[in-house]
């Protein structure tokens, strides 16, 4: 008897957090995805020199984590042979849109003490991490026109421990492509 109350209960345990479970299992799937366009006419041999334009400083995040964005940027465009300069040929701009993604995690821990008695307690655990979408734009300062521009969309955790690390792996793999 209490073998089929425990199939019903397994059963009933399956088919409510199915669909949860493979949620999670899909979204720990999901990684970050680049991807960047480029003015073919733009000859970007000729530009030497960066900076970055006004709009980076408005950028929708924290004053560490701009800097921090700030940095991988100009790590990159130094790896690229370009020069910080105050009279720059490329302007860099960057933004962020982002917004909350909640997850959870249902865990069962059940037993037996009797014959057909027993007991079960189910925690859930409610995860949250951002969908972000980061863009960098290079702009032609003498032209006025954007020639370059770098998307990374995903999931980031916000964990403070690894948040540096991530910011700079994403600014690398956007950059990742850059025709120079």
């Amino acid at each position: 008897m209490y073998n089929l109350i425990f199939k019903a209960m397994r059963n009933k345990f399956l088919f409510a957090f199915l669909p949860v479970i493979l949620l999670i299992i899909v979204a720990g799937c999901t990684g970050i995805r680049v991807s960047t366009d480029f003015d073919r006419k733009a000859d970007f041999a000729k530009y030497k020199t960066f900076n970055f334009s006004k709009e980076v400083d408005k950028v929708t995040l924290n004053d560490l984590n701009r800097r921090r964005l700030k940095d991988a940027i100009s790590h990159e465009m130094e790896a690229k042979g370009y020069q910080l300069s105050t009279t720059p040929d490329l302007l860099v701009n960057a933004f962020v849109k982002g917004q909350a993604k909640y997850s959870a995690n249902a865990n069962t821990n059940s037993f037996m003490y009797m014959r057909g008695f027993g007991n079960s307690n189910t925690y859930v655990d409610v995860n949250k991490s951002i969908e972000g979408t980061l863009f960098i734009d290079l702009i032609d300062v003498p032209q006025k026109r954007m020639v370059w521009e770098g998307i990374a969309q995903g999931l980031v955790n916000p964990r403070t421990d690894t948040r540096e690390e991530k910011l700079n792996t994403i600014v690398q793999m956007i950059f990742r492509d850059f025709p120079r």
